[in-house]
């Protein structure tokens, strides 16, 4: 069991995380700080957490496991409290989508950086706000860990096994690799949805869309409504990455286009059935 947890940043996915934490007991005092202080308000009088600071950081010195829930332009401010106030053996990892800026910034801070690991659960929702918090979306999830350079063993395992103990499996990958295979698999899908649904939203001959729209709007429609401070963030801190993912896209939709202009009707249905997903069981880690 961990002592004191401290989390920065008590919306969705940090009050999720505080959660989580209550109810798996994992630790016994659950400490945090936010922008807002009406939401810290918020998550001591509903319990969610037992304690704040806000801008006085004085339980942040009290936290064996830090946690960074905040945009990631946000990040360097944090990681300059965190040193200053932070105790010696205390743990810090983030649960920030993209790892390289961060990586960068976390250099800043020699001692800091051997007891860093970030951290991103592969879970989440399109509604903000600690209201909308979850206990339960941990459970069986993914969360990729990304060491720092100077990231020491037992910082890893102490990151590895509180996901363990929130219901995750875990996988440690590099940084980099990180940030380019969530521009295809994550950042590209929510850029495209956006898009999308703006251009079905803007088109002037559809009428009470409700009426022409199923599940597949739906699934769109629920992406396009994500947080656009975090998805702000995400573009700005992994730009070249999702601009190369971007350009691979339409080359790849030039290429469907092109193929569905010059096939007959059978020819397409081979098509779209070499294009068609498989998707495979993914071990447990």
């Amino acid at each position: 069991m961990l002592k004191n947890v401290y989390i920065f940043g008590i919306g969705m996915m940090g009050g999720s995380i505080a959660k989580a934490l209550k109810k798996s007991k994992l630790a016994k005092k659950i400490y945090a700080t936010d922008i807002n202080p009406k939401v810290l308000e918020y998550a001591k009088t509903k319990k969610i957490i037992n304690d704040f600071d806000y801008r006085s950081y004085e339980f942040l010195g009290e936290a064996d496991l830090i946690i960074i829930s905040s945009p990631m332009l946000a990040y360097e401010g944090i990681f300059k409290i965190i040193d200053n106030y932070c105790k010696e053996k205390c743990i810090v990892t983030d649960i920030g989508s993209t790892k390289k800026d961060c990586m960068k910034i976390i250099k800043k801070y020699s001692s800091l950086s051997k007891r860093f690991i970030g951290s991103h659960p592969l879970t989440g929702k399109e509604k903000s706000t600690i209201k909308n918090s979850d206990a339960d979306i941990f459970n069986d999830q993914y969360v990729l860990l990304c060491p720092s350079l100077n990231s020491s063993k037992n910082a890893e395992v102490v990151v590895k096994n509180f996901w363990r103990s929130l219901g995750c499996k875990s996988l440690v990958i590099s940084a980099s690799h990180h940030d380019r295979i969530l521009s295809k698999t994550s950042h590209l899908p929510h850029i495209v949805s956006y898009l999308l649904v703006n251009m079905i939203l803007k088109d002037r001959i559809i009428d009470n869309l409700e009426f022409y729209t199923g599940g597949g709007f739906r699934d769109l429609a629920r992406l396009a409504q994500s947080d656009s401070k975090m998805w702000s963030d995400i573009i700005s801190t992994n730009k070249v990455n999702l601009i190369a993912s971007i350009d691979k896209f339409i080359l790849e939709l030039t290429k469907f286009k092109k193929n569905i202009n010059n096939r007959k009707a059978n020819d397409i249905e081979k098509y779209i059935k070499s294009l068609k997903y498989h998707p495979k069981k993914r071990k447990n880690a």
